[in-house]
């Protein structure tokens, strides 16, 4: 899933003329494009290691298990109805995305995939007609629980299908994370699509700033709604205010679906940000949330205090409001 993030970077960086000496503490930034968006990695090594081609081959493989967009991927294997071996990435994405689809009553669900073929999300030239009895046929094929795995194998039902663009982000994210961590690097910020995860301080001995835009249409006006402090911490925001196409009728369509009516979602919430300890749960709770709406995301919100939340919602007389749990005020900066 791509999310809606600009980070704040409070450092100055200088050019090196040399090397950096024995046991001097070295910021790396590691910056590109990944899994259809960009990233950007940054932490503190002793003598400037730099880990670029390990991250290369870290998004390489996370593709090559659960991209939709490589034909030759496990998951376009699966989805091609191949009986496929699973890796333990695969697996280990597989049992949290069963875990939030549990918690969320279903509104995340990996099974939706035939539901945005049938949407042509993609498709710039789709008019939005659709008959309800096609909907109503494809949510035959939606449901996590209709799906049989184990930690070698999944078995889909004939007609289904996974997506987990809504999760694979996050979920790098946090093998990126660990994999800086098994180096012993214990300051850093990863960030992918704007799904963040944050340990320890910058390079000037601060803690990581991060900024949540506001949910205005056009991308060369981005302003924050809110910076945060994020330490020891992941990060993920959802949005549908740039995320839709304008329809030949002037109506707006999302591209969240809801899993459960097979419908575009159509409400006043704009963006979500969920805030966990690892970026995969995030990334696949602020997906849910938006799928919500606002009221009955502030009721998960109520009983999941485990996390903490911003919502940003259009209110026809106020204009842009916001909502945040009570734990998240801590981390806000500004």
């Amino acid at each position: 899933m791509k999310s809606l993030f600009k980070l704040i970077f409070l450092l100055t960086f200088m050019i090196q003329a040399c090397q950096p000496k024995v046991g001097e503490e070295v910021m790396r930034i590691n910056r590109g494009k990944a899994q259809g968006t960009t990233y950007n990695i940054q932490y503190i090594t002793i003598q400037g290691t730099d880990y670029q081609r390990e991250i290369d081959s870290i998004f390489a493989f996370v593709d090559q298990e659960m991209s939709t967009y490589v034909p030759s991927s496990t998951i376009s294997r699966l989805n091609a109805g191949e009986v496929t071996p699973i890796e333990t990435h695969f697996y280990n994405v597989l049992k949290l995305s069963d875990k939030i689809y549990q918690m969320t009553d279903g509104l995340f669900d990996i099974t939706v995939y035939p539901l945005v073929q049938l949407w042509k999300i993609e498709d710039p030239n789709f008019t939005g007609a659709i008959d309800s009895s096609k909907v109503d046929s494809v949510l035959n094929f939606i449901g996590f629980s209709k799906i049989a795995y184990d930690s070698t194998s999944v078995k889909l039902p004939a007609g289904m299908k996974l997506d987990l663009n809504a999760i694979a982000q996050g979920y790098t994210v946090d093998v990126i994370a660990e994999f800086l961590e098994s180096k012993g690097i214990q300051n850093y910020m990863v960030e992918v699509g704007g799904e963040v995860r944050c340990k320890g301080k910058n390079i000037n001995n601060k803690i990581w700033l991060i900024g949540i835009e506001k949910p205005v249409d056009d991308p060369n006006n981005q302003k924050f709604q809110t910076v945060i402090k994020l330490k020891d911490k992941s990060l993920a925001t959802s949005g549908s205010y740039r995320k839709y196409r304008t329809l030949p009728n002037g109506s707006r369509l999302s591209h969240t679906i809801n899993p459960k009516t097979g419908y575009p979602t159509n409400h006043n919430l704009l963006s979500v940000s969920v805030m966990a300890d690892d970026c995969a749960t995030a990334d696949g709770l602020a997906t849910a949330l938006l799928v919500m709406g606002l009221q009955e995301a502030k009721q998960f919100a109520s009983k999941h205090p485990e996390f903490e939340y911003l919502f940003i919602y259009f209110d026809r007389y106020k204009g842009y409001e916001t909502w945040r749990s009570e734990g998240f005020s801590k981390y806000v900066e500004r």
